[in-house]
């Protein structure tokens, strides 16, 4: 407990002087890279927000827009990190039981099978390849949750994953790391699916939007008390459920982690 203190204390030191350097504002990147790139856990990132409402700091990726616009209604309905309908659950579900049926990859057999993409012999690469995405789909499924309740069916954005993942293991040429590689190339493919339905840019919009309006909240509130806020206290002073207000933030960190993927 006393090592994650400290490193959470090495991490507000080291915001704090990149938001000195510019200005008062800092980006996504530079609270990931300040924290090590870490997996911050709800809770840390809740006292991220909260020190850097203390210090001030603004984040300029989530510049402020006018909160009047939120439907908070419409936000309470959306669905994160699920099917969008019934049927997409259904469809979801058989899928998942067809990837029940595959061997996982080991990092062995993984390591075995990309020293094989970067050989002479054609039919060798191929069964790696199909072997390497076969064994990758359970893992694109996971990263099309993370984009789910954005407009689109989670089957489509999945079926969109699939198709980056084969392709970026067919072209793998060794220049980076595979996992890196395939996981940028299945974000971007996931993402500029999202675009094309204008979906994407609305559904950040709105997070966005009520993000900022918690955090002007609790630094409001802080002001006021003299002390840390609950989840409780910023639920009855902005009228919105309280999982709804621990929701929004634990997407607001999936942002923050997914921004530069």
């Amino acid at each position: 407990m006393k090592k994650t203190t400290n490193s959470l204390e090495k991490g507000f030191s080291a915001l704090r002087n990149i938001a000195f350097l510019k200005n008062g504002t800092v980006e996504v990147s530079d609270v990931l890279r300040a924290f090590g790139n870490a997996d911050l856990s709800d809770s840390q990132i809740r006292q991220i927000y909260d020190f850097m409402a203390s210090e001030n700091i603004s984040l300029a990726d989530y510049e402020p827009s006018e909160t009047d616009d939120v439907n908070m209604n419409d936000l309470a309905a959306e669905t994160w990190g699920g099917a969008d309908s019934e049927a997409d659950q259904k469809l979801l579900d058989f899928y998942e039981e067809d990837l029940a049926a595959i061997a996982p990859l080991s990092r062995q057999e993984e390591a075995e099978l990309t020293a094989i993409l970067l050989a002479e012999d054609a039919a060798a690469r191929h069964k790696a390849a199909e072997r390497l995405t076969e064994g990758n789909l359970r893992w694109v499924m996971q990263i099309a949750k993370d984009y789910a309740g954005r407009g689109l069916p989670l089957s489509d954005l999945i079926q969109e994953g699939n198709l980056a993942l084969w392709e970026s293991v067919s072209r793998f040429d060794g220049a980076a790391d595979l996992a890196e590689t395939l996981e940028k190339d299945i974000r971007g493919a996931i993402k500029a699916l999202l675009k094309e339905e204008g979906a994407y840019e609305r559904t950040e919009t709105q997070l966005v939007s009520l993000s900022n309006r918690i955090l002007d909240t609790v630094k409001e509130m802080e002001e006021e008390l003299g002390t840390a806020v609950t989840a409780a206290q910023i639920s009855e002073r902005l009228g919105i459920p309280e999982a709804r207000v621990d929701e929004v933030l634990r997407q607001s960190a999936k942002a923050m982690k997914n921004v530069e993927n």
